[in-house]
């Protein structure tokens, strides 16, 4: 969808969006025991561990999910930059990643920067399931109006 559709078509693109937006939270809540900040904390360390820059160009769902993380260089994070760029305290951030090192989603290098592990990948197929779901709602929102 181009810009111009999209400003004219934004009401009923933004709606369907909040919609799709408001399940995948939701599922994002409810495997982090009810924790958003734990689930933007995982999802900064897991954005790094597989960066847009680094993920390869052409994988499959299915190659993800029996993929490695060790199949792609993460980019370095540690507890300071992850609070500076979320905005969530330093000490808020330090005890989310001690919770996500505990569920094993989580390790820390002897540099003390963070990557996410295989097991966060396999524990977390249920809201990858979620995220396949909201693309596919985002993506039906944006071809609102494109046949104009």
């Amino acid at each position: 969808m181009g810009e111009e559709a999209l400003r004219r078509n934004f009401g009923k693109v933004h709606a369907l969006h909040v919609a799709a937006l408001a399940r995948h939270l939701i599922a994002c809540r409810k495997v982090c025991d009810g924790d958003l900040d734990l689930f933007l904390v995982l999802t900064i360390i897991g954005e790094r561990t597989f960066s847009a820059r680094n993920a390869p160009a052409a994988m499959s769902h299915e190659a993800f999910l029996s993929g490695t993380v060790r199949d792609v260089e993460p980019e370095a994070i540690n507890l300071q930059s992850i609070a500076d760029y979320s905005g969530i305290p330093r000490e808020t951030v330090r005890r989310k990643i001690e919770t996500l090192i505990e569920k094993g989603w989580v390790e820390r290098d002897a540099r003390r920067f963070v990557t996410a592990t295989d097991k966060a990948n396999e524990s977390l197929r249920g809201l990858t399931a979620s995220t396949l779901r909201y693309l596919r709602e985002v993506e039906a929102a944006l071809a609102v109006g494109e046949g104009e």
